[in-house]
């Protein structure tokens, strides 16, 4: 006799005919699980600014450089978040002028991989969301056809 074992993820990769069956408190969870990753990453610069920290620059001036268009209250406010989150740590040195540095946490290094991921799928897919978003929607589409029926 064999074991299964029920994989949410896995069965959330499976398409679902319309109706077929209801959400399950694992499709919950993982949804839950998904909008607080989104929620992390919620916000205008917090990508940027952790890429470019993943890409080794550190310096507040250095960052700033790298956000045209945000002032450095924007910045700062952002990157307060992002280590109340635990993804980046600030780190002052006792300098005159005093000396600021933020770095990735171990945590916030884990975020790279899947916004890597997000990248590769936007650069494949950019095509066909831009091609969808020109093109007349479904319920643009229903009207036309209303029309020549009419």
């Amino acid at each position: 006799m064999s074991l299964v074992t029920h994989d949410p993820v896995s069965a959330s990769r499976q398409p679902v005919s319309a109706g077929s069956r209801r959400p399950t408190s694992s499709d919950r969870e993982l949804i839950d699980a998904i909008e607080q990753a989104l929620g992390v990453l919620h916000g205008k610069w917090k990508v940027q600014l952790l890429f470019f920290m993943a890409r080794g620059i550190h310096r507040h001036g250095l960052l700033l450089n790298c956000l045209p268009g945000a002032s450095k209250k924007v910045m700062i406010d952002t990157l307060r978040a992002l280590e109340r989150d635990g993804l980046v740590t600030r780190r002052v040195y006792a300098e005159v002028p005093v000396r600021v540095e933020y770095s990735l946490t171990p945590l916030g290094w884990t975020l790279t991989e899947p916004l890597i991921s997000l990248s590769e799928w936007g650069a494949a897919h950019i095509g066909e969301v831009s091609a969808a978003r020109a093109g007349p929607t479904s319920r643009d589409a229903a009207a036309v056809r209303e029309q020549s029926a009419a």
